[in-house]
């Protein structure tokens, strides 16, 4: 006959195996008997579908949680903790501009609207009192989103907007010059590097270009014929 893990025998022995070190750290001051007493209390009025998201997320963490955060994992499933969305807020708001554009790193829009918050106190280097404010009301945000029954988002950042140019003269500046109309404007820069004025270095280029002085915009739009 098979025996089966009860869920504080897999918790305990995951915990161990995939942290070592940190796990140790952490609950080396407790005796195996009163560890296993804390965590069977944890676990034991969750349901099988709340532990396995507790798993799961454990299986993605990089640190070793304590026991009431595990629990709170499982609870409140695939949202993240006050202290993760803090962490993931400060790693975030690091990145360059262009690790910002490659989105390298993500945060769930509560998240942000979380540290959108809280941020003028970062600025200030008011840490302590940045992530105090930040807790109370990630905490808010996240029992109102729970209560609804809603899923865990991820920010998307807005996309940048390029500047129109204004019309009636966008064609005209994308437009390639004739070979008259660009003799012209070098030549118009040539005079005017030799001291004339721009109305008078411009009026003799066109005189040496096309025989006699024309107006701009007939000239220009006209594509340089005579």
């Amino acid at each position: 006959m098979r025996n089966e893990f009860t869920r504080e025998q897999t918790l305990l022995q995951t915990l161990q195996v995939r942290y070592g070190g940190q796990f140790q750290k952490r609950y080396a001051h407790l005796k195996p008997e009163v560890m296993e007493t804390v965590v069977r209390g944890a676990v034991m009025m969750l349901t099988d579908e709340q532990f396995n998201q507790g798993m799961a997320r454990l299986y993605s963490s990089r640190y070793c949680p304590d026991i009431a955060e595990f629990q709170s994992w499982c609870v409140a499933g695939s949202w993240w903790t006050v202290e993760e969305a803090w962490q993931r807020a400060c790693d975030y708001s690091n990145q360059s501009e262009r690790e910002l554009l490659a989105e390298k790193l993500k945060v769930t829009t509560l998240t942000k609207k979380a540290w959108d918050s809280v941020y003028w106190l970062v600025e200030q280097g008011s840490m302590k009192e940045a992530f105090k404010q930040f807790k109370s009301i990630y905490e808010t945000y996240l029992t109102k989103a729970q209560m609804q029954g809603r899923q865990q988002e991820w920010y998307v950042p807005p996309k940048m907007i390029a500047t129109a140019q204004p019309k009636g003269i966008a064609k005209n500046l994308n437009k390639k010059l004739s070979d008259k109309d660009q003799a012209i404007c070098d030549l118009t820069q040539k005079f005017m590097s030799e001291g004339l004025g721009w109305k008078d270095a411009f009026n003799r280029a066109q005189v040496e270009v096309l025989g006699q002085p024309k107006p701009i915009f007939k000239t220009m739009n006209a594509g340089g014929a005579a």
